[in-house]
């Protein structure tokens, strides 16, 4: 990366069009670009909820909520049936809460969550940072951080990774505010929002956010020498608020269980020393998953770690060393985390947003740190890389995956088309404009990638259509039971628990009081071979395990065999 020295201070003039001019439309301007960039977030966040199915670990969300709502015990969650204890409540309490409006827990009620907490996570990083530095380097984080791949990616999930990261981003923002601010009533007010957000953090996915966000803190205010502001930061009446959020639900479970807190032991500790669900990924793995997390922008991803240290940045060089801090000190928890998981990084990546957005406004408007010859070479290697990636890809989808030709075509004359847009308007010093229809383009980009690709790329398709059809076959009133194992897909999409047995010969005796048996992959030549049971329905690719499509049977000693009609619907026997 390429600085000026610190006594170049050479600033670019600005132009009327500019949301930081001092013309009297400004505020008119501001709050465009307000909409804009909210209205962004949001359709990056909300785009196509319902479009996937629901993948294993977000149908122990959905499933689990469900029970909730049939049983009326929202303290006691279960999946199909069983204790689901290893997990804080707070994502099962949304999705229940979101049902009972609904009337079913379905795709969208089970993302809408993690879309609604991705929304605030940009709205809150809008209003801090706004308050820290420029509305402009505002706005450009706040969309660097809703067009990457981590924002989009976590949420369309229902698992409760971004709700966990809109808390600790929340904490991280509202504590910096506080240290920062000279105001005592803010700062009462800033500390509030530090503890109630820790506190729901920790329902959302307890104890994640105290390794988090109490690492970078301490580190932090050791370094900055920031101790004598303890007393202020409510210490006393936070930690009750903390503790009042979070106590209740754990010292509930604790004494249902007898105060037997093997099951936390291995989840929290053993996890992370390696002894249970050990990750089994190389040191550097976190590395390689920032890189992706933070696409597109991840050309950026090394200037915005070196940036912090260099002094051109003045007035803005401590809110970038703590952004460093956080992600940096994170990174590193998680590195010597033993049970690594690619979405372990979430809570990290505004952080990096924040920085890539310091650095664009320089690079775009300012050229305070940035020399002119730097940023227009950044701007040329951008844009021969993505010609050539859009070039590239539609060969190499020709070679090896010829059916998708045609919608990669589609994508690549599209993405031409906003880097050559982009591009003109940069050319003519429409530098808002220009950054406005490069962020939107990212977006229609995503759109579009989705509405062409999701479904073609949906791997669980296969076990949503199969429990689907078992459903409409097992009547209401009859009971389907699961030999050794059943997907936390096929109870989603079944729609009712599904009892797992264990003993062949416990399984017999359902089979001839009436029951419906299932079995799939090697369950099912198991009691295919046994000669036993009568196969009733069967299906070859009906469920997903070990990254491969297994066939599953649905056996019942006198029901008809069943018959799927040309449309792929179940012909239902005769009562």
């Amino acid at each position: 990366m390429i600085l000026k020295k610190p006594g170049i201070d050479r600033e670019m003039p600005h132009i009327s069009y500019e949301i930081e001019d001092s013309h009297g439309n400004s505020k008119r301007i501001k709050s465009i670009v307000v909409c804009w960039v909210l209205l962004l977030s949001a359709v990056s966040s909300t785009w196509m909820l319902s479009r996937m199915t629901l993948n294993s670990h977000e149908c122990l969300v959905s499933v689990t909520a469900r029970e909730m709502l049939t049983s009326g015990d929202w303290l006691w969650p279960t999946c199909n049936g069983q204790p689901r204890l290893n997990k804080t409540p707070l994502s099962y309490w949304l999705v229940a809460g979101l049902a009972k409006i609904t009337g079913d827990v379905d795709e969208v009620t089970a993302r809408l969550p993690s879309a609604v907490f991705a929304f605030l996570s940009a709205a809150a990083i809008l209003y801090f940072v706004s308050r820290w530095l420029s509305f402009r380097i505002a706005v450009l984080s706040t969309a660097v951080w809703a067009t990457s791949l981590s924002y989009i990616r976590c949420s369309h999930k229902a698992r409760p990774e971004m709700t966990l990261a809109f808390f600790i981003i929340l904490c991280f923002l509202s504590f910096y505010s506080a240290v920062s601010t000279q105001n005592r009533r803010r700062q009462v007010i800033y500390m509030l929002i530090f503890w109630i957000s820790l506190g729901l953090g920790m329902l959302a996915k307890g104890p994640a956010p105290l390794p988090y966000v109490f690492i970078p803190l301490f580190f932090y205010t050791v370094i900055n020498h920031k101790w004598k502001l303890v007393p202020k930061l409510l210490p006393v009446v936070g930690s009750i608020i903390f503790l009042a959020i979070t106590l209740p639900w754990p010292l509930f479970i604790a004494y249902k269980m007898n105060w037997d807190l093997t099951l936390w032991k291995h989840e929290f500790f053993d996890r992370f020393f390696g002894s249970y669900a050990r990750g089994n990924q190389p040191i550097y793995y976190y590395l390689l998953i920032a890189f992706k997390y933070i696409t597109p922008w991840f050309a950026f991803l090394p200037m915005a770690i070196a940036a912090p240290f260099y002094r051109v940045w003045k007035k803005k060089q401590p809110i970038m060393k703590f952004l460093w801090l956080w992600f940096v000190l994170d990174f590193v928890f998680l590195t010597i985390n033993a049970g690594k998981r690619q979405h372990y990084i979430l809570p990290l990546m505004p952080a990096m947003a924040i920085l890539i957005g310091i650095l664009l406004e320089d690079m775009v408007f300012v050229r305070k740190a940035h020399t002119d010859k730097f940023v227009l070479n950044v701007l040329r290697y951008h844009i021969a890389a993505i010609i050539i990636a859009a070039i590239a890809g539609p060969i190499f989808i020709a070679i090896f995956i010829p059916q998708f030709l045609a919608s990669t075509i589609t994508l690549s004359v599209i993405t031409i088309a906003i880097t050559l847009t982009v591009t003109l308007l940069f050319i003519r010093k429409h530098r808002v404009i220009a950054c406005m229809a490069g962020f939107s383009g990212i977006v229609v980009w995503f759109m579009i990638f989705y509405a062409v690709f999701s479904e073609k790329l949906d791997i669980n398709r296969y076990s949503r259509d199969f429990s689907q059809k078992i459903a409409q076959i097992v009547p209401d009133s009859d009971k389907l039971v699961a030999y050794r194992y059943v997907s936390k897909r096929t109870v989603q999409y079944f729609g009712r628990v599904i009892p797992v047995i264990e003993d062949k010969l416990i399984l017999y005796r359902y089979y001839e009081q009436g029951n419906w048996i299932l079995a799939t992959g090697k369950h099912l030549e198991e009691l295919n071979k046994d000669g036993q049971f009568r196969n009733v329905y069967y299906e070859k690719k009906a469920d997903r395990r070990n990254h491969e499509n297994v066939p599953g049977i649905l056996f019942h000693k006198s029901a008809p065999i069943v018959k799927i009609d040309g449309s792929g619907a179940v012909e239902k026997p005769p009562k």
